[in-house]
């Protein structure tokens, strides 16, 4: 009776211990971004603003990349990012991969920078701005369990052009010398 007992038992511990490790490489990994812009000579400085909304760290990002092929309208330029990352500028796309041991931890953003010719509606349009990150490093899948990112596109932040905030103070300083002839006029 003993014997079996213990023969169930070692069959049963790696039987749960596989369920246990299957259960946790099964889940998906996930991102979020977001994209801004600000235009200068020739083009766009963007900003992308990746956040690991998964339970795994992030090694590994590529931007304008699906199965499907490069999806920039344009070959970037001069990318960088807050990590410390590596890149690869890849035909119409761009490839950032953790080269500094720091990982972009769940629940936590990073920030990606380059330059391009195409416009924001260009950049943004469907294909071209749909991305996957990586658990590890980069290997071409999309969507795998526990490995990377479903296909996922940074969503447009417009940021105000300066010659627009101009205009916004010259309305306020417009608006506060009325108010104080009023003030002024009623004492």
């Amino acid at each position: 009776m003993k014997k079996l007992k213990l023969s169930s038992l070692r069959f049963a511990l790696p039987v749960v211990t596989g369920l246990a490790l299957s259960a946790v490489s099964g889940q998906a990994q996930s991102a979020s971004a977001t994209i801004s812009d600000v235009a200068v000579a020739g083009g766009y400085d963007y900003t992308i603003t990746l956040d690991n909304t998964g339970t795994f760290n992030l090694q590994s990002f590529w931007y304008g990349w699906t199965q499907d092929g490069n999806n920039l309208p344009s070959n970037p330029s001069t990318a960088g990012n807050s990590l410390g990352w590596a890149n690869v500028l890849s035909g119409n796309s761009i490839m950032w991969g953790n080269s500094s041991d720091t990982a972009l931890a769940p629940g936590q953003s990073g920030t990606f920078t380059f330059f391009s010719s195409s416009t924001p509606a260009a950049i943004t349009a469907s294909p071209s701005g749909e991305s996957v990150a990586y658990v590890g490093g980069i290997d071409f899948s999309q969507g795998s369990p526990g490995d990377s990112t479903g296909i996922f596109s940074p969503t447009l932040v417009v940021t105000p052009e300066p010659s627009s905030i101009a205009l916004l103070a010259i309305g306020l300083l417009g608006l506060l010398a009325v108010g104080q002839r009023q003030f002024r006029a009623q004492s």
